[in-house]
């Protein structure tokens, strides 16, 4: 298995635009073979969400990057960030939730 944890910081006030947009996202993966989680957290700073993904393998994530909901997603989003940063790669191995 594949893991990651980002780090989202919006421009000001606009993370409960770009929380709708991950969503939106969750929701189209939720029928997809290769995901096995897709949650989005939100943080006490106002502007900071996060987003923990686990699939199948590291491939399999980057496919799902030029599925065309997910392109169009990413730049709906992509002006409403300051900034993305990848926390965490990692390879989950089991337990709850998986």
């Amino acid at each position: 298995m594949y893991g990651l944890l980002t780090t989202f910081t919006t421009q000001p006030e606009q993370r409960d635009q770009v929380t709708h947009l991950l969503l939106e996202a969750a929701t189209a993966l939720e029928t997809h073979p290769d995901c096995y989680q897709y949650i989005i957290s939100i943080s006490d700073e106002p502007d900071v969400l996060y987003v923990r993904e686990i699939w199948t393998d590291a491939r399999a994530h980057l496919a799902s990057l030029e599925l065309p909901l997910t392109r169009q997603l990413i730049a709906q989003a992509r002006p409403l960030l300051q900034y993305v940063e990848l926390v965490l790669e990692d390879r989950p191995i089991g337990g709850k939730g998986l």
